[in-house]
């Protein structure tokens, strides 16, 4: 046995006990027992840390340090939990959200014939309880919500201790945390109260270190070279993480340029040597990550067509996304044939339109909201301003029926498309078991839209390796942004929008509290209530007032104004109503504001390094060409007779 081989027989024997120690004849099936060892200890030292943490949140208040053993059983549960969170949360998303988890907000029940709220517990509200301004005022509230934690994580702990586990689920939950770690862990996500990320992260860390320690021999024998890599990795990312500890400071972007992204790369690697299945092998259905990326800021990392709902990868997908491409621009789609879809989303403003809220149709008035830009804008799970619409083809019926906006219906829109030789050419071809229809259009354009994504903006370019893509004052606002500004705790990474990470399946909304005007001295706050008000039963909430979906911030620099209502012009009015700790920073009643009310305490050099960061995320690349040929649908309803389609 090499010196190698002896180290990591040591490591196994100290966190898996001694059965396994012959490695020169380890099977995949004794990897997988492995891993099942490691997660069945953790279930139970998780189950007995809650247990004990319940025991010590009924226990009289009396001694002096009982608050320092009270915020001690917390971390150590937290701790607990991150040695297998990894597998938890894969097997089990949804119950880890509700019932151990889940974010400290209120939230409804998905698919029930009436509003039932669903009040946040588990051990991300007790973080922001346990190290709050006086937890042991809320004792009794302690108590409740460690007791819904034993009761909850008993449940977790039935099912989970003997779900069936396979080598596929190992490798994707491995990778799947790696993404956790830097964009949850790593940013404070996880530890709102506690501030306890990096400790976090390193257990994390070792965790999913210790599910590939299983499978080293395996990969060794294919790969020596990559096997090593891997090891040599993990063991430098968590030796950094202990000594770089400080949560302000750390340096988020090496740690995911050096350690992260090599990792991620060399797991998918690993991965494929050991001939395990992947998922695209064993299921169809679309899944809103393409496994197969390479780096976590990859362009392919999220799918598309998942979001979209059709597959963009067809051959007939090409002539959709360019018959959606003359849609676009065409003012024919408008009741009085003056506005496109184009006239609101500007190529040059990033698919904005520059202006505080909108136009509406007539020219003489706005709508209620600005144009936020499109690109990109295919990955969410909801759409508008107050997530209104769960498909992207529907989006279009909003804007058609729309008095201030197309103002107009699908019967009139066919009615003139048809007229066209031109049209009714494009459309048999794209679509040719369909007519010109409400769905073939709305189709049409969503696959134009689903087309515009963009993750090649310098940033992207120095993230995957490229060291002289942007400046060190850019990295220093990529650091300050995923930790001190505690940005990246709504903006996660890589779409820096409300989709939420590792799954990318849900997004999310918050409220800020914004102001109707620019004055900070005599704010008032815009009275828009956003998704409260957005006809969808379900969303008629308190808490839901002055929500508003979290957008992108990538192409940020070209799209001001900025805010729902574009109260503000620049960036550094934007960065000052967050240093100021939101609307209820300011002063204003914001109930249920989602952002913390405490100033970030932000200096003017951070706020610029953070704009720096910001504006390297800009990326139009290939996306803002028209048409150069449109049809022209004249007033008295008549087509001309040029050709369109042509060079774009």
């Amino acid at each position: 046995m090499n010196k190698k081989t002896l180290l990591i027989s040591t490591f196994l024997i100290l966190f898996f006990g001694s059965s396994f120690l012959n490695f020169s004849t380890l099977k995949h099936t004794q990897s997988l027992e492995m891993v099942e060892q490691q997660f069945q200890t953790g279930l139970t030292d998780l189950k007995n840390k809650i247990l004990d943490y319940h025991t010590l949140a009924h226990q009289a208040a009396s001694s002096p340090t009982y608050l320092a053993q009270l915020q001690e059983a917390h971390l150590a549960t937290r701790l607990s939990f991150k040695k297998i969170e990894f597998l938890l949360e894969y097997l089990d998303h949804p119950s880890i959200k509700k019932e151990l988890n889940g974010a400290p907000l209120p939230t409804v029940e998905k698919k029930v014939p009436e509003v039932r709220i669903i009040e946040p517990i588990g051990l991300q509200v007790l973080d922001e309880i346990v190290f709050g301004e006086a937890p042991l005022a809320e004792k009794e509230e302690i108590e409740r919500l460690t007791e819904l934690l034993v009761k909850g994580f008993s449940s977790i702990y039935n099912y989970q201790y003997n779900i069936p586990i396979n080598h596929r689920h190992i490798f994707e939950s491995i990778r799947f945390e790696l993404i956790r770690i830097v964009s949850l862990g790593v940013t404070g996500f996880d530890t709102p109260g506690s501030g306890n990320a990096i400790p976090e992260a390193i257990v994390a860390m070792g965790s999913i270190e210790g599910a590939f320690q299983a499978y080293y021999p395996i990969v060794e024998k294919k790969d020596a070279e990559l096997a090593e890599r891997i090891v040599s990795n993990f063991a430098e990312a968590i030796e950094y993480l202990r000594v770089h500890n400080d949560f302000d400071s750390f340096d988020r972007m090496h740690f995911l340029v050096d350690y992260v992204n090599p990792l991620f790369k060399d797991i998918l690697a690993a991965h494929r040597i050991t001939g395990i299945e992947m998922i695209h092998e064993v299921n169809n259905m679309p899944q809103p990550i393409n496994y197969k990326a390479e780096h976590i800021f990859d362009e392919d990392l999220l799918n598309p067509s998942f979001y979209a709902g059709f597959n963009l990868d067809e051959a007939a997908e090409l002539k959709r996304v360019a018959l959606g491409k003359l849609l676009f621009f065409d003012p024919v789609l408008s009741g009085n044939h003056e506005r496109a879809c184009a006239s609101c989303h500007k190529p040059e403003l990033g698919f904005t339109d520059g202006q505080r809220t909108s136009l509406a149709a007539n020219g003489k008035g706005h709508i209620l909201r600005n144009s936020p830009t499109i690109i990109n804008s295919v990955f969410a799970e909801k759409y508008f301003y107050d997530l209104r619409e769960e498909f992207l083809e529907r989006q279009m019926k909003h804007v058609v029926l729309d008095a201030l906006e197309f103002d107009t219906d699908f019967f009139e829109i066919v009615e003139k498309l048809e007229k066209s030789q031109e049209y009714r050419q494009l459309f048999e071809e794209a679509y040719p078991k369909y007519s010109i229809s409400k769905w073939s259009i709305s189709n049409a354009l969503s696959a134009y839209v689903a087309s515009l994504t963009a993750f090649n903006s310098p940033f992207d370019q120095y993230v995957k390796g490229d060291k002289t893509a942007i400046s060190p004052a850019a990295i220093r606002g990529f650091n300050l942004f995923m930790g001190k500004g505690a940005c990246a705790t709504c903006h996660f990474a890589p779409t820096f929008s409300g989709l939420v990470p590792p799954r990318y399946r849900e997004s999310e909304s918050e409220v800020l509290g914004i102001p109707a005007t620019p004055d900070t001295l005599r704010p008032t706050l815009d009275k828009d209530l956003g998704r409260a008000a957005n006809a969808v039963p379900l969303d008629e909430t308190q808490f839901y007032v002055h929500s508003f979906k979290t957008p992108t911030i990538r192409n940020i620099a070209l799209t001001a104004p900025y805010m729902h209502n574009g109260v503000y012009r620049t960036l550094e009015e934007v960065m000052d109503f967050y240093n100021k700790g939101g609307g209820a920073g300011m002063g204003l009643d914001v109930p249920y504001q989602t952002l913390p009310d405490a100033p970030l305490n932000l200096t003017k050099s951070e706020i610029a390094d953070m704009i720096s960061f910001m504006e390297t995320l800009t990326d139009t690349t290939g996306l803002t060409t028209m048409p150069k040929v449109l049809p022209k649908f004249d007033q008295e309803g008549q087509w001309n007779k040029r050709v369109i389609g042509g060079t774009y």
